[in-house]
Order: C-alpha cells, then structure tokens, then sequence
C-alpha cells in the first residue's frame, strides 16, 4: 500500500512540473514573441498601453476630470466612470491583439489579430477625438495636447489595416 501512495504521489508531482513547466515556456513564448514584434509596433504599444492607463485612471478616481466644463462633451454621452471602462476594455484588447499577433503568428486566430488592432486603433481614434472636441470647447491645455494621441491612433489605423492588406494579399486570410 505505501508502494502505491509513493508512486501516485510522484505522478502528482510529475504532473505539477510538467504544468508549471508549460506556463513557464507559454511566460517566454509571450516574452520573446512581443520583443520580436515590438519595435515594428511600438507606436501602438504606446498608444494601447496610454489609453489603457487613462482608463484605469479614470474608473480609479471619481473625480479624475476636475474640470467638469473641459469635459461637457464626453460626459453628456456617458459617465466618467463609463469612459474608464470603455478606455479599459478597448486599450485591454488592443494589448490583446498585439500580443496575440506578436507571438502565435501561426495559429488560425492571428489573422484575425491584424483586424482587431485596426478596429481598436479606430476606436481610440474616436475616444481621443471626443477627448479634444470635449476639451477644446472649453479653452483648456489640454486643447494643446490631445490632438497627439488622436494623430498617433489614426497612424496605427492606417498602420493595422496595411498589415490587414498585406495578410489578404499573401493569401493568409484564406484558410
């Protein structure tokens, strides 16, 4: 009976390596996978990881946008609260498709990946937009400073839907 006790405990054991083994080796696939593709996509690391944190601000603090006159424009459409939420979600699966398009490049999802960042580029390009026509209604700096992250969203638009051109035209949208 010990015999049997021993032997499952080392299959247990067995079984807990190997599975800490593939979420150690699945760690350095994600790692090595995004630093392979970073640099060609850094604008939109940038630009998903800001609108990200904007939004983590924004749910975060209730009272993130002091300036209620600056931000008439956004909240007349939906609660700060609200916008942190949309930011989260959109900059979320922005990363998610870099992530996705950066490291299983070879799995049927990742030609969707290319689709997915254009789709939240022109998302964030339409939250930044409603940010500075918000803004610029009330006279404020930030007036002076929100058209960058708008400019910057519509570059990675383009961007993501040239890759969208270039997957279709090397036949991998066609599985």
């Amino acid at each position: 009976m010990e015999v049997a006790n021993v032997y499952l405990g080392d299959v247990a054991l067995l079984k807990s390596s190997i599975a800490t083994y593939n979420r150690a080796s699945m760690f350095i696939k994600i790692v090595t996978g995004v630093r392979s593709h970073f640099e060609a996509r850094f604008v939109e690391w940038v630009m998903a990881t800001t609108l990200t944190f904007w939004g983590f601000n924004l749910v975060g603090d209730s009272r993130a946008w002091a300036n209620p006159a600056a931000w008439e424009g956004m909240l007349r459409i939906a609660s700060e609260e609200t916008w942190g939420a949309i930011c989260l979600a959109v900059g979320g699966l922005w990363i998610l498709a870099l992530t996705i398009n950066g490291t299983f490049g070879n799995t049927w999802y990742s030609r969707y990946s290319p689709v997915v960042r254009g789709c939240m580029a022109g998302a964030a390009a339409m939250i930044w937009f409603l940010v500075y026509t918000s803004v610029v209604t009330a006279q404020t700096s930030g007036s002076g400073i929100y058209p960058l992250p708008l400019a910057l969203s519509i570059w990675c638009v383009f961007h993501a839907w040239r890759d969208v051109g270039r997957a279709g035209t090397n036949g991998q949208h066609t599985r």
